[in-house]
């Protein structure tokens, strides 16, 4: 694959050769960035413009030719290879962004490139990946249109230039040619990056187990101190007519009030603190933010476990007591 190589023309593409931008958007355009507007304006104004050129095949090829790349006209592999022909890339476009929003080159149209003349093919989305390279010294300060030419060709007229950016499919270049190369993938630094993290994780998941177990105990304390101390009421209201049934039913139905509340709470803080709060303080950068309400689900059915198994308990306990007794306590 031949990588992108630069030249600027200066006898590139004529005014008459562009689609002209409409005044409303140039306007919007230099209300952020004057200098490139002043740039296009020139350009329009005087024919006089430079071009940056591509020699593209194989695999960058075909990634920026899929359909949805694709803004203008359509891509034919063997036409294309004949060197008879351009892709126009349009400038500063967001993928899903109405064209034409920038001048370019339209498909059909001819452009003159260092003397020689092409017919443009298709018009294509700049995908970051192979359109994004460092642009050489001397290329000077004029509006610049992108074009991509088939790598034969491209060597053909520029044959000094080497090879700027190699794509290619790394199991297939390994069995064929350098059985050896060691290959560092996306997937491989995240293992060798959670390798690393892994103490760190460990440590922080046994700080959330701990503090967990602490919330549970003390949700089961503050239940069973609320029962014991108690006992007294509960014995003047089975005194009064209430049934065992009834009073069990109704330290049941407080305990998962009581869980509801705490679930409840609990959401909404973790929710706000760490779904806003944290993220805003540590997302960007060369970390990634992932917030999960897993435990909080762990967490749920043994807090409404307990909150009805922590009552039926304690009134068993309370019940070895005969009322009278219990009448009598202070």
């Amino acid at each position: 694959m031949a990588d992108p190589g630069f030249l600027r023309a200066h006898r590139t593409a004529g005014r008459e050769k562009l689609a002209i931008t409409p005044k409303d958007k140039l306007a919007d355009w230099e209300s952020y960035d004057a200098a490139g507007a002043r740039q296009l304006r020139d350009v329009l104004e005087t024919g006089d413009g430079s071009a940056i050129l591509y020699g593209l095949d194989g695999i960058p090829l075909e990634a920026i030719t899929q359909e949805q790349y694709v803004l203008e006209g359509s891509f034919d592999a063997a036409e294309f290879a004949g060197g008879h022909y351009v892709l126009a890339v349009v400038p500063g476009l967001e993928l899903g962004t109405e064209y034409p929003v920038l001048p370019a080159p339209s498909a059909g149209s001819t452009v003159e490139l260092n003397g020689r003349a092409y017919t443009v093919m298709a018009v294509v989305y700049p995908l970051n990946p192979v359109t994004l390279l460092p642009v050489q010294q001397d290329a000077g300060n004029k509006f610049s249109l992108n074009f991509i030419l088939p790598a034969e060709t491209f060597r053909e007229q520029w044959p000094d230039h080497t090879l700027r950016k190699l794509f290619l499919n790394v199991d297939e270049y390994r069995e064929t040619t350098d059985p050896g190369l060691p290959v560092a993938s996306r997937q491989t630094m995240a293992e060798q990056y959670e390798v690393q993290t892994r103490s760190s994780a460990v440590m922080g998941n046994t700080v959330s187990v701990v503090i967990a177990l602490v919330g549970v105990l003390n949700f089961i304390n503050s239940m069973v101190t609320a029962i014991v101390s108690r006992k007294r009421e509960f014995a003047v209201i089975q005194s009064v007519g209430m049934t065992k049934k009834q009073l069990g039913r109704m330290l049941v139905n407080e305990g998962l009030f009581y869980a509801v509340l705490t679930l409840g709470a609990s959401y909404l803080i973790s929710s706000l603190a760490v779904g806003i709060v944290v993220r805003a303080m540590v997302e960007g950068g060369f970390t990634t933010f992932r917030f999960t309400l897993l435990p909080l689900l762990i967490c749920t059915p043994i807090l409404l476990i307990f909150a009805v198994l922590i009552p039926h308990l304690c009134f068993r306990n309370l019940e070895k007591h005969s009322i009278v007794e219990r009448l009598r306590m202070e």
